[in-house]
């Protein structure tokens, strides 16, 4: 069994000094009142002081490769665009709602937690959203998905490009090629000091590794690793495999539960052929907003004899799971594994 990694984040510190007082030391009482006022001040300036440099990234123009970028941001950023669904309802979680000036990319079952909140974020563009209408939004900031920061039609434009236009990126690390869950409270940590909300910031990293921790405790004590694949459609006999080989976020995360990506290592598409020559445990089909209705999905897969032989369908291991939850690679996917717990090992 996976053991979940400790990872702390300091939240806002708060200094507080007792001064003992006593006959004959006014002087000295007063002398060192001064110097705990001046040490308070120092430190709650060293946790909100700008110009703040955090480690981030860039994208290449499609939005497929990434690299390490420090990024000094001036001032505190007041009005921010989410690229995607998930990214706003992280940031609606830090309690940033009356900053964010609009949302796009809405492909799933949106957080019930924050439902009401995210219906009053105005949306850019139900699908991914172009650099012309993010400009318009008159964001100081665009904050999201990294794969969605590219030049193309369907992209927001580069991080180049936007700087250019004054208008300051950040990339959620848990979207770059490598990254693993522990990303998740690096993203949380840097943008509670971004926004200056580190006490929102250290709360909520606090309960998702309660969330985790409870995930990890679900998975029964002998439980063997189960393989499984991504099935992103089918309709007749035809199948899409998905590898997601780059989505190394999940693949981390879903690792924790005993779960291993068959094709993890795999590049290219994937064809119907490697997949009965793989023969996962499990099959997750995945559910997204403007796809084929789960269910007709689902039928068609398990209908499908040149799929008969396999080890999931055989021992109706199908499960559906939704794209928010998975793909906007932050804490939603914790709901996800959550109800995939439930129907995989039959816990609570």
């Amino acid at each position: 069994m996976n053991k979940i990694k400790m990872t702390k984040y300091l939240g806002l510190i708060t200094a507080s000094t007792l001064l003992l007082g006593a006959c004959g030391q006014t002087d000295s009482t007063e002398d060192q009142t001064n110097t705990n006022e001046n040490e308070e001040s120092t430190e709650q300036t060293a946790e909100t002081a700008f110009p703040l440099t955090l480690k981030n990234y860039t994208a290449s123009s499609e939005g497929a490769d990434f690299s390490e970028k420090e990024i000094t941001y001036e001032s505190r950023p007041e009005s921010i665009v989410a690229n995607n669904q998930g990214t706003a309802e992280l940031l609606l979680q830090l309690g940033l709602g009356d900053d964010i000036t609009g949302v796009a990319a809405l492909y799933g079952a949106g957080d019930e937690a924050v439902a009401e909140d995210f219906s009053s974020i105005p949306v850019l563009a139900e699908g991914y959203v172009g650099k012309e209408l993010v400009v318009g939004a008159d964001p100081d900031i665009v904050v999201g998905r990294g794969q969605l920061f590219s030049n193309a039609e369907w992209g927001t434009g580069t991080v180049e490009e936007l700087n250019e236009l004054d208008i300051q990126t950040y990339i959620q690390a848990t979207s770059t090629t490598g990254a693993t869950f522990d990303d998740l409270y690096a993203d949380i940590d840097n943008l509670g000091k971004l926004f200056t909300v580190e006490d929102n910031a250290q709360a909520f990293s606090d309960d998702v590794q309660t969330r985790m921790d409870d995930i990890v405790a679900g998975v029964p004590e002998d439980q063997e690793t189960l393989d499984y694949a991504y099935i992103f459609g089918a309709e007749g006999t035809n199948v899409d495999v998905y590898s997601g080989a780059a989505d190394t976020y999940l693949n981390d995360a879903l690792s924790y539960m005993d779960l291993n990506n068959t094709f993890a290592d795999a590049a290219g598409e994937i064809s119907v052929e490697a997949l009965l020559e793989a023969d996962p445990d499990v099959l997750l089909m995945v559910n997204y907003t403007g796809g084929r209705a789960p269910a007709d999905s689902m039928a068609d897969l398990k209908a499908n004899e040149a799929l008969s032989s396999l080890t999931a369908i055989q021992e109706d291991r199908v499960y559906t799971i939704d794209y928010n939850q998975f793909w906007s690679y932050g804490y939603q996917i914790l709901t996800g594994m959550e109800q995939l717990s439930t129907e995989v090992y039959s816990t609570n």
